[in-house]
């Protein structure tokens, strides 16, 4: 198995030719950032004396990368409006995010946090602290509880919230696929057992997939989000975030979003993916889509399955602990087609969900028939369970696998409860993936779902272990994949998944300067590397958005 993903290589072997190139002449421009003193990483480091460490210098002007050199010989400085030294910190291409949730993470902030509730009961305990300290708010809204990080690993029932009878309570499962609920929003939306809904089930108090659009929360003003979302946005940069896929927003969040950038507030880029909805789908099809320096607005994501903690990913035989339960259909074969092709008509990318063996069967059969001349790259987003003969599906050069390694460490305490003792020998399975597509592959975190720093992707994807270094050896050790590639693939593979590899994600001419700056070398790796990475500063076009050292981004 290759160690290193060739792909990285071949964007720091074109990176170095240019240094090589300019390191003989100094420019004459005078650049408006000079960064200095800092070691850069490529895949294949090894051990140099200090006389032959190079020393680079990088230059940047209009917020693109205009100058690499290398000083290691005493070549003079060029002249800068300011010079930054990095102190001898690591130097890394901007850290993207290939999938996350931007406006849940930012309603998450203000909202009721079961992130990490080990029970039942201290799920409700948060919740009635929450209500004393908001005792006005009609709804209580709140994010991340998980029963199987309960014992017993039950879902909870309506009931267990009796004691909240003059509220609405909403409680969204961790993975965003099930909502816990009370018997007052029961009653208020006249939810039943008896009650239809396609792609969705309805338990006593818990609301499975499509069940959870039943219950109408309020709406929210554009001056909640637009705080929320700047909030947000103090995050992506304290965890060395410079640009993200949105996984899902409707015509309206887009354009709030755009808004935003326009006047210089929010300063990430985004792919934003459309939201598989008629009144969205149609809006963008009336308007054309957006390509703007900081947003593209060009893909569609939709649902084929649930998640596998709440058993709605969809298995081609049942779950290991609920005979005759396969999950849940979002969509049938014939609409994953015809949405297929409205996008490939549209000129649009097709991101799908997919989780469960027979979902990403489905999928990848349908993606098998795509033109492969033309550039589309349509994604499967999540690829967790796949059965060995699929992986061939990868080949095609317009399949791409958005994948959060972090699942796996999340999932392994009870993905074999759900899965059985052979079927996850097939799960989660990166290293395969990577082998199979050439690495067309992109690394991201689904957060809120998970964790928002990118640093556990890293390290999710290159041991498999928690951040208590467990299980030994880690969980299905054999998919683990080489730091190199894990970078590429939270950088450049990143932005090829959003069509964005010509203006980010690598260190190169022309490139937005974009910098994660961190206290280690990731590609040196050594079991404190855990403990010890931390983001030092995070640079976006040239400007320091979060800087450690400073109240700047904190």
């Amino acid at each position: 198995m290759r160690n290193l993903s060739h792909t990285f290589v071949r964007f720091v072997v074109y990176n170095l030719l240019f240094i090589f190139s300019l390191s003989n002449c100094t420019p004459a421009e005078e650049f408006d950032l000079l960064l200095t003193n800092f070691e850069l990483h490529t895949p294949y480091n090894t051990p140099k004396s200090d006389a032959e460490q190079p020393q680079y210098s990088i230059g940047i002007k209009d917020g693109k990368i205009t100058s690499i050199l290398d000083h290691s010989r005493g070549k003079t400085l060029p002249k800068a409006k300011e010079t930054l030294s990095l102190e001898g910190q690591h130097l890394y291409p901007g850290f993207i995010d290939a999938h996350g949730h931007l406006f849940g993470y930012a309603r998450t902030l203000s909202t009721v946090n079961l992130i990490g509730a080990s029970s039942k009961q201290e799920c409700i305990e948060r919740i009635k602290a929450y209500v004393e300290r908001h005792p006005n708010e009609r709804w209580i809204i709140g994010r991340g509880w998980d029963q199987n990080d309960w014992t017993p690993q039950e879902f909870p029932m309506a009931k267990d919230l009796a004691e909240f009878s003059n509220k609405l309570i909403c409680l969204t499962r961790i993975d965003g696929h099930a909502a816990w609920v009370n018997q007052t929003v029961l009653d208020t939306f006249s939810i039943s057992s008896s009650t239809a809904i396609e792609g969705g089930q309805i338990l006593d108090g818990v609301l499975v997939d499509h069940a959870a659009s039943l219950v109408t929360l309020p709406k929210l003003t554009n001056r909640y989000w637009r705080a929320a979302l700047l909030q947000a946005q103090d995050s992506l940069v304290k965890y060395g975030l410079t640009a993200m896929t949105d996984a899902g927003l409707t015509a309206s969040q887009i354009l709030l979003l755009d808004s935003l950038q326009e006047e210089g507030q929010f300063h990430l880029f985004v792919n934003a993916m459309i939201s598989n909805n008629e009144e969205d789908l149609a809006y963008f099809e009336s308007n054309g889509p957006i390509e703007k320096p900081l947003l593209r607005v060009k893909s569609v994501k939709a649902y084929l399955d649930g998640a596998l903690g709440s058993r709605g990913a969809l298995l081609r035989d049942p779950y290991h602990d609920l005979p005759d339960h396969y999950g849940l259909p979002l969509l049938s074969p014939r609409q994953l087609d015809g949405l297929r092709e409205r996008c490939v008509e549209n000129g649009w990318q097709l991101c799908v969900h997919a989780i469960g063996d027979s979902a990403h069967h489905v999928l990848l059969e349908s993606f098998s028939q795509l033109d492969t001349i033309a550039d589309l790259r349509f994604r499967v987003e999540h690829a967790q369970i796949m059965t060995p003969e699929d992986s061939v599906y990868y080949a095609h050069p317009n399949i791409i696998a958005s994948v959060q390694p972090t699942h796996a460490t999340s999932d392994m305490y009870w993905a074999e409860d759900r899965l059985g003792p052979h079927r996850i020998q097939h799960a989660y399975s990166y290293r395969r993936i990577f082998n199979a597509s050439n690495e067309r592959v992109a690394f991201g975190t689904d957060f809120p779902i998970e964790h928002i720093d990118p640093l556990a992707t890293f390290f999710a994807a290159t041991t498999r272990q928690n951040k208590n270094h467990w299980p030994e050896g880690g969980f299905l050790p054999d998919q683990t994949v080489s730091p190199g590639m894990a970078i590429y693939a939270m950088t450049s593979g990143a932005a090829y998944s959003a069509f964005g590899e010509e203006a980010y994600g690598s260190i190169a001419l022309g490139q937005q300067a974009n910098f994660t700056v961190l206290t280690t070398d990731l590609l040196n790796y050594s079991p404190d590397l855990r403990e010890s990475t931390r983001v030092v500063k995070t640079i976006v076009g040239g400007e320091v958005l979060y800087d450690r050292n400073s109240f700047k981004g904190q």
